[in-house]
């Protein structure tokens, strides 16, 4: 196994382009692998979780993808420091707020999430 394979794999979205070459830097550079899409319904197709009704009716699956999208850890990016809406967000299932411009601090602090969701994985006999 290469020492350089990328430990998590983060989706970012973001409709400015800056942003998300940013946060794709900051990313790769902690060891993260990242996709960076403009909007969120190119991020619910990337996990596959859009247009399955109109390629397969007989894609019956949409109760499972939305429980599999709860073991995704949720980091939401805005340059809006509004308290109440950064709670919002967080009562609504985000796991963590970066206030932008992102800084590697910020990113560390995304580690302990993934560290559950892996551990959660290996352990969801529970």
């Amino acid at each position: 196994m290469a020492v350089d394979t990328p430990l998590f794999h983060v989706l970012a979205v973001d409709d400015s382009l800056i942003d998300r070459k940013l946060i794709e830097r900051l990313l790769t550079s902690s060891s993260f692998q990242v996709t960076a899409v403009d909007s969120g319904t190119k991020a619910l197709e990337l996990l596959g979780l859009a247009g399955h009704e109109n390629t397969n009716p007989h894609h019956h699956q949409h109760h499972q993808e939305s429980e599999n999208l709860k073991d995704i850890p949720v980091v939401i990016m805005s340059s809006e420091n509004i308290p109440a809406r950064i709670d919002r967000c967080l009562e609504e299932g985000a796991n963590e707020f970066l206030l932008k411009p992102v800084r590697l601090s910020d990113v560390a602090r995304l580690k302990p999430h993934l560290m559950r969701t892996r551990s959660n994985a290996q352990h969801s006999a529970v």
